[in-house]
Order: structure tokens, then sequence, then C-alpha cells
């Protein structure tokens, strides 16, 4: 029987984490929250206190590859099978818990990542294959992410899911995601467009978001591999750049904070943001 444990890292939580974290907490053999938070505040302080739950606590802020890394190990160190890696914001589909496991019991010898859809479900197939997920949500077996290396934490926070996936490629490690689950999570602080009967959505990032999105973006297509960061970058460069110019507010300083990232990008300056 497969033992699973959960991964969740906190980041000036409020109190809506904790119902979170409490849709999968006892779902797991051992639930690890990681606390990024530069101070801690009452969340924090309820997940460090309460027994039912692994606290770690990373001491401000380390970026939320070495945050993962860290509640990996600790799961490796129980000898857990997998890890439910889940931010803190997203909710997990309690009620499907044990069709979802029945299905990566099927596929965890095929699959080194089993994610789920999110916020939406289709079930025309039951598991896809893609060359890289987000993290939250996902089903890692231990052994595969130590065998790819764990999450470059020189990146920071974003594009980590993305670097992943070009991990597991060079080490023949597939990805799949279960299409007929789903998690509820949101991604930035969307503005949703409505152009001809169709809907878009601008994902209104803070500025420094910003910074390490087309940092990251930029270092990884023109300085890893070309080919298989080409759709992230394109869309990073081209169709979120023109949504962000069109319809967010505080464009002066999110281009501001643009250009210093494309800048540290080009001289190869990666870890976390330093004015």
């Amino acid at each position: 029987m497969l033992k699973i444990g959960s991964c969740t890292v906190l980041f000036n939580p409020d109190r809506d984490v904790i119902s979170n974290v409490e849709t999968y907490k006892d779902l797991v053999d051992v639930c690890v929250v990681v606390d990024n938070s530069e101070k801690k505040n009452e969340v924090s302080k309820y997940f460090e206190e309460e027994s039912s739950y692994i606290y770690i606590d990373m001491h401000g802020n380390q970026g939320i590859a070495a945050a993962l890394n860290a509640g990996i190990e600790y799961l490796h160190s129980k000898n857990m099978d997998m890890a439910l890696t889940m931010d803190q914001d997203s909710l997990f589909p309690t009620s499907d818990y044990l069709a979802i496991y029945q299905l990566i019991e099927k596929y965890k010898d095929e699959y080194s990542l089993i994610g789920l859809d999110v916020n939406r479900v289709d079930q025309s197939q039951e598991i896809v294959l893609v060359p890289y997920w987000i993290t939250s949500g996902n089903f890692v077996n231990i052994s595969d992410f130590y065998l790819a290396g764990k999450m470059n934490e020189s990146l920071f926070i974003d594009y980590v899911d993305f670097d992943l996936g070009y991990r597991f490629k060079k080490a023949h490690l597939k990805i799949g995601y279960l299409s007929g689950y789903c998690i509820t999570h949101t991604i930035g602080n969307p503005i949703s467009i409505h152009v001809l009967n169709k809907t878009f959505y601008a994902l209104n990032h803070s500025p420094i978001r910003y910074y390490y999105r087309y940092r990251n973006a930029y270092y990884l297509y023109h300085y890893v591999d070309k080919e298989f960061f080409k759709k992230e970058y394109r869309r990073e460069m081209f169709g979120s750049l023109i949504k962000m110019f069109i319809f967010e507010k505080k464009r002066n300083e999110k281009i501001k904070m643009i250009k210093k990232g494309l800048s540290d990008a080009k001289k190869r300056r990666l870890g976390k943001f330093n004015a």
C-alpha cells in the first residue's frame, strides 16, 4: 500500500488556509507544512502548535523551491512513497480521494508525477501525458524526484514547476494529470476580459512576481533549453505582456520590475530578488 505524505508551503497565511489544508490532512499518512513567512502570524502558530501537523520553519522567505525541497526531504526521511504538493490557497477534492488514490495506484509505475486538473473536469480520458504541470495538486514519486534532481532553488519561485518538468524529461520520467478530478486554485489576482463572447484573463501579478516570471522565463529559454521552454516563454513575452499593458494597474512599477528581471537573467543573476 502506498504511503503518501503531503507538503504545503505557507506564506503569510490567512485563516482560510487552515480549512484548505484540512481538506486533505486526514487523507495522508504525514501532513507537513513548511512556513516561508517573514514573520509568524496566528495561522503559522496554529500549525506549529497543532500536533497533527509537522511544522517546518524556513525562518523567512527562502522561495517555493527551497520550501518544497525541505518538505519532501522530511517525507523522504519518513519513508513515504509519494508527496502530495499543495499551495496554501488550493482546495483538494476530498470526496474524490478514493477514486484518485485508485488511479494513482494504477499509474504509479508508468508516471513519476501525477497531478490533478485545475478548476475543470474532463471525463474523456483518465490520464493525460504532459511535459510539465503546476506544483499544486501533484502526487510526486519521491525516489524519482531525487533521481531527476531536486527543485531548482536559484529560480526562487516562478517557473520552478516547468523546470522540474524539464528535469523529469531529461531523466526519462513521465508526467501526467488526472483529467477527471481537479483542485480549486487561483493563479495570480486575475482580471477577467470579455471580448466577442469569449473570456480571457490577465494574471495581474504583483510587480515582484513579474520580476521572477520574466527573469526565469528568459533564463530557462535562452540558457537551458529553447525548445522545451518555448511555449511558456512566448506566452510570457507576448500574450501576458500585452494583457498587462492594456488591463492591469501599476503598469509602470510592473514594467520596471520586468526590465530588472530581464537584465538579471541576461547576467545569469538568479536567487532572491536583490534591489
